[in-house]
């Protein structure tokens, strides 16, 4: 009976501790770090068989201090990546997004046609409607983590 009350109660703790994107972030408790938070995430659908797609989101910074963002993780992509979209010589290329910092207060958007998040080599199908699993890595060792729905077009 203890046992099942244990994760019963476990169970409990981890759905509270999940945040979902788009929300208002809870203060954080006495001695935790403030925590950026993810808005508005999405992944552009492809045709079915595609190498790569592309996310989306907004990372607003509520913290008294800068941070970092150095990478991004997920189980849905072989090789996630931040790029920037750049022109040169009247070509669209993409390149590396490299340092991204946000000051306190600051928002970074990651839009179609600049910084974006490249999702290489799909681990499963992914169609509209469904879900994408992706963290953000920070400078300091935490991650963000947020379900990016999978869409034809900006929510």
């Amino acid at each position: 009976m203890n046992a099942r009350r244990f994760g019963m109660g476990l169970s409990l703790l981890m759905l509270a501790s999940v945040s979902t994107a788009g929300a208002a972030p809870a203060l954080p408790a006495k001695g935790e770090p403030c925590q950026p938070v993810i808005e508005s995430p999405w992944v552009r659908s492809a045709p079915p068989g595609a190498a790569s797609l592309a996310a989306y989101l907004v990372l607003r910074n509520p913290c008294g201090s800068d941070i970092e963002v150095v990478g991004v993780e997920s189980l849905d992509f072989g090789m996630p990546m931040m790029h920037r979209t750049v022109e040169e010589n009247g070509m669209s290329r993409m390149r590396p997004a490299g340092r991204l910092v946000l000051a306190p207060g600051e928002s970074l958007r990651f839009e179609p046609g600049g910084l974006h998040l490249m999702l290489m080599r799909p681990l499963r199908p992914l169609a509209d409607g469904d879900v994408a699993r992706l963290r953000l890595v920070l400078a300091d060792g935490r991650r963000l983590f947020a379900k990016f729905p999978v869409r034809r077009s900006a929510p």
